[in-house]
């Protein structure tokens, strides 16, 4: 069956962001689509590349104060990284399904009962992919898609306390769950952005939470309109859920948990 699986599958390329130390929020940014539009958007994303002469993106870079030498972007004028950026989210949102994100405090999932974590993620990032896991599966259901999925990663060093947890959870997700994610036919890969070109667009999402999230947290959502350029783009008219973990809702899941607990027993 491999040119009717090549056609078919669906792919999710996910994203961190904030998992240094020194950042209060942790972001998963992840796109989704299917191998054809990935495909496709590999083919202009790389017409772009070479027209606009730049070779792996790298939001953080793109954006940095010149005076820090990352080239090409230190060489270029405003002008010029404003429509370079416009084109490549514009390569992003026609070539996309469905963007998704979520953004977790670490203070607030540090509050989270130990024997919870251990089941559901040590690292701020693993939790905020399972929640980016749990969203693809309500929407596969919505959009009534049953077809298998790859899910992509940036690339973890093996060993590393991201790719351990990451590893562990997509290979554990227990056989009657497998089908809601794909995973029944599907699986995982951990791979540099330099091949997988669609980890670049999650970058660019993941990066753009981390700017635009601090922002509201944690009053709420703020006028759609008053979002800086960047954003907007990524979301107008765009199919996207974007969430993150206040105090409030992180309990309202850890209820939901302990809820479960009681008429099932306890989590390990």
């Amino acid at each position: 069956m491999g040119i009717t699986w090549l056609i078919e599958m669906y792919e999710a390329y996910l994203d961190d962001s904030g998992t240094n130390t020194q950042s209060a929020i942790a972001i998963a940014g992840c796109y989704v689509s299917t191998e054809a539009g990935w495909r496709k958007f590999t083919k202009e994303w790389d017409q772009a590349r070479d027209e606009e002469g730049f070779d792996v993106f790298h939001m953080a870079e793109f954006l940095a104060p010149r005076d820090q030498g990352h080239e090409p972007w230190c060489n270029w004028d405003d002008a010029k990284r404003d429509r370079v950026y416009r084109r490549l989210a514009g390569i992003i949102n026609d070539n996309k399904r469905i963007g998704i994100g979520v953004a977790v405090p670490k203070s607030v999932y540090n509050s989270v009962p130990q024997r919870i974590r251990d089941h559901y993620g040590n690292e701020h990032y693993t939790f905020a992919v399972r929640m980016c896991l749990m969203q693809i599966s309500e929407w596969r259901a919505k959009s009534l898609i049953s077809l298998p999925m790859q899910y992509i990663f940036d690339w973890e060093t093996p060993g590393s306390p991201k790719h351990a947890e990451i590893s562990a959870m997509m290979s554990n997700v227990h056989e009657r769950l497998r089908p809601l994610f794909g995973l029944d036919a599907g699986g995982f890969s951990f791979q540099r952005r330099q091949f997988s070109k669609p980890l670049q667009a999650a970058d660019i999402l993941a990066w753009q939470m981390n700017r635009y999230i601090p922002r509201i947290y944690p009053q709420g959502e703020i006028n759609f309109d008053a979002l800086h350029a960047g954003f907007r783009i990524l979301r107008k008219d765009q199919e996207m859920n974007i969430g993150y973990f206040s105090e409030s809702n992180m309990q309202a899941w850890i209820n939901r948990i302990l809820g479960y607990e009681e008429k099932y027993g306890v989590i390990y």
